[in-house]
């Protein structure tokens, strides 16, 4: 059965008994039609319930479980009555069993049981204290009104035995309403939501309201208002269901707990009106009434007075949030910047970076980076002192603020956090730091924090544990950088990037095998950028990924060129890629599709990628080697320069190791300065892994790295990077020489 299902059948049969009513006052009935349609009702409300235990776990399907065997007992109460009705002498008031009754009993029993089992959440004692109150004011309030009911029925119905078995069985579907009420407002949290128990709790006024319609029919005897709400039973739990299956998390409980408090409210009201009510009818107001309204006056007051305490508490939680972060305990940014302007005197603050922090994150999981940042917090709080404010200010980005200039034996206690490895499960992790710092007086308080940052940024452009401090300098390279990365985007448009292509040549014929593409910017004014000023902003910027995408697909369209006109003689293009795309995980893709656009082979081009960029493992090695699983060629550029592992060779799939020119410039030296070439020849040969030497610039290291083995180079002494055109003219002189 669908929810859609189950609310359609519900509210048939409730408006299936309202219309037979409405019918019953116009014409005559058969006694037993009211009760088929309350049991029509009752029998749609326990496949309600019987259908939720079976799409929901845990508690919740005990809860619906036990509920639906409530249901079952009132189903069974309602077909005695019916029996009852058939056969018991109606004396005016509908006649009840002593069976009737007793099954009514059990199965409010059973109801009320179902609720005190269900799970209602931890509280304080405070918030306990509270609940209590609020239950005995509604309890209180509940009192009240039944005491003046008995002496009601006392006084009118104490003679029938039928009216006081009816009396015994609405007092106990009553209690099991209450029950519902109750455990709603008692209820911090729990796994029913908590607006789908008060849409079981008009139980706890349908049994009164059955009294009361038992007089409005009294008129006519085939009609039965304890019939007449029976079918309110299927609404009712067809609602709690809908709201059971939607519900995808569980409430606010400090949001539920509060929107309980309307019940004590609204008993306080109801008690009140009580009293007047009576006084206007009888003129007088019995003891118990008078007492009743006193007490209820004092649990009132007590009850505000402990909610008050928990507002105050509550708010001091809120305030404290607000301002520290949740991780680390730490304050936080807002604490920190409000904590700047607040300070008086000179003052320095201090913005500290944990470099390489993502690629532990990724490699070591969330959980360990969140454990790693809780551990460099603890050590910080410790370094800084009591006078310093300590702030988390961002994802592996701490804040800290300093009374008077930071010494320098400050910064290097902060340069040192690094140094003494941190513990995280069960691991001993190492982790560099870059630290900004700006001083200042009052005056200059607003800008420090942004200062700081300025200075930040320039550290980490550094190598290794780095301190800064802002100066004026700092501040006008940071608006050179942000006026060339407007230029970059816009250069980018106008199409002001062109490549060149250096080529690689064999040792020792020297035959160009491939070239590697190079980017070069001419501004329109006819001023040339070099690369080392444009590609560290591309990278902090993001533009890199724009600017590498042109790349690849400039470079792709020319490979396929030379493909066209020189076929098997057209080199490989190799193509740098950032470690910034290669967290990209669309890349691959992107490569794939370059590729099929200019109908080239995936062997035809090499991508070349840092150690550093793939040191880490995580996105960026899992990018390499999807790159490398459609055929396109790897290759480690500048090798030996970065993290140096040569375990990043196994991890990696390498084809292609490129040595770095500071140790080809070391060839004709000593035996020391040429260990690392000479090592690197071997570990090629071995592991069959093709090798290029950089930077080439004389005949003699030339001639020396075809002594060592070395099968291709690259640099100067060959050729220059060049246009297009001039590879062609180099691969047409080869013909021709090969002729």
């Amino acid at each position: 059965m669908r929810v859609g299902a189950a609310a359609v059948a519900a509210a048939a049969s409730m408006l299936a008994e309202i219309g037979l009513i409405a019918l019953g006052t116009q014409i005559s009935l058969p006694k037993v039609l009211v009760w088929i349609v309350a049991a029509f009702g009752l029998i749609v409300a326990f496949v309600i319930c019987r259908h939720a235990a079976r799409t929901v776990d845990g508690p919740l399907r005990a809860f619906w479980k036990r509920f639906s065997l409530a249901v079952a007992g009132m189903l069974a109460a309602a077909v005695s009555q019916t029996i009852d009705v058939l056969t018991l002498p109606n004396t005016g008031v509908p006649p009840v069993s002593v069976r009737t009754m007793v099954i009514y009993m059990i199965a409010s029993a059973v109801a009320a049981t179902t609720m005190v089992r269900l799970p209602a959440g931890k509280r304080t004692w405070r918030q306990r204290a509270t609940a209590v109150l609020d239950v005995a004011v509604v309890a209180l309030a509940a009192g009240m009104a039944a005491s003046e009911y008995l002496a009601w029925f006392g006084r009118h119905l104490a003679g029938e035995p039928s009216a006081v078995r009816l009396n015994i069985a609405v007092l106990a579907i009553t209690g099991a309403g209450m029950v519902i009420v109750l455990k709603a407002m008692m209820s911090r949290s729990n796994p029913m939501p908590w607006p789908a128990l008060w849409f079981l709790s008009p139980i706890a006024v349908a049994a009164p309201l059955s009294v009361i319609l038992i007089e409005v029919l009294r008129p006519w005897p085939y009609l039965n208002g304890s019939a007449a709400v029976l079918p309110a039973a299927a609404p009712m739990c067809a609602l709690a269901w809908a709201l059971t299956s939607r519900s995808s998390a569980p409430a606010d409980p400090q949001l539920a707990y509060r929107r309980g408090t309307i019940m004590p409210l609204l008993a306080s009201v109801l008690a009140g009106a009580l009293v007047v009510t009576v006084f206007v009818v009888t003129g007088r107001i019995g003891g118990l009434l008078v007492g009743g309204a006193a007490l209820m006056l004092v649990l009132v007051a007590a009850r505000q007075a402990f909610a008050l305490a928990d507002n105050n508490i509550l708010l001091n939680a809120v305030t404290h949030r607000a301002e520290h972060d949740e991780l680390t305990g730490l304050h936080n940014r807002r604490h920190l910047a409000a904590a700047i302007s607040d300070r008086t005197g000179p003052r320095t603050v201090a913005l500290i970076d944990l470099i390489g922090f993502r690629s532990v994150n990724e490699s070591l999981g969330t959980t360990a980076g969140d454990m790693l940042l809780s551990t460099f917090a603890a050590r910080l709080t410790a370094v800084a002192g009591t006078e310093a404010v300590v702030a988390r200010v961002g994802g592996d980005e701490f804040g800290l603020l300093l009374p008077g200039a930071a010494e320098q034996d400050q910064i290097d206690r902060l340069l040192a956090l690094g140094r003494e490895p941190l513990h995280v499960d069960g691991q001993e992790v190492l982790i560099d730091v870059a630290v900004g710092l700006a001083d200042g007086r009052s005056a200059e308080a607003p800008d420090l924090y942004r200062r700081a940052g300025i200075a930040l940024r320039a550290a980490m452009d550094g190598v290794g544990p780095v301190a800064v401090r802002y100066d004026a300098a700092l501040e006008q390279q940071v608006t050179r950088h942000s006026q060339m990365a407007a230029d970059l985007r816009r250069g980018l448009a106008d199409g002001e990037f062109h490549l060149l292509y250096q080529p690689i040549v064999t040792l020792p014929g020297g035959q160009i095998s491939s070239v590697e593409a190079l980017i070069r910017w001419t501004r329109r004014d006819g001023r040339t950028v070099s690369p080392a000023e444009f590609i560290p902003v591309a990278e902090d910027t993001g533009a890199i990924t724009d600017l590498g995408m042109w790349i690849l697909e400039t470079a792709c369209a020319q490979a396929a060129a030379w493909q066209r006109q020189h076929g098997p003689a057209a080199p490989r293009v190799g193509v740098n890629v950032s470690a910034r795309q290669l967290l990209d995980p669309r890349l691959p893709a992107t490569v794939a599709a370059v590729l099929a656009r200019h109908d080239l082979p995936p062997a035809s081009l090499t991508v070349e990628v840092t150690e550093t960029a793939v040191f880490g493992g995580g996105h960026a090695l899992a990018t390499v080697a999807a790159l490398s699983a459609q055929g396109i060629t790897i290759a480690l550029d500048d090798f030996g320069t970065g993290h140096s592992s040569l375990g990043l060779l196994r991890t990696c799939p390498v084809d292609t190791i490129k040595v770095d020119k500071s140790f080809v410039d070391g060839l004709g030296g000593t035996p020391q300065q040429e260990a690392i070439v000479t090592a690197l020849a071997g570990i090629a040969a071995t592991m069959r892994l093709d090798l290029v030497a950089e930077g080439v610039e004389t005949e003699e290291q030339a001639r020396r790295l075809v002594e060592l083995g070395y099968p291709h180079a690259q640099g100067f002494h060959f050729a220059r990077p060049m246009p297009a055109e001039a590879i062609d003219a180099m691969i047409d002189a080869g013909h021709r020489q090969a002729a």
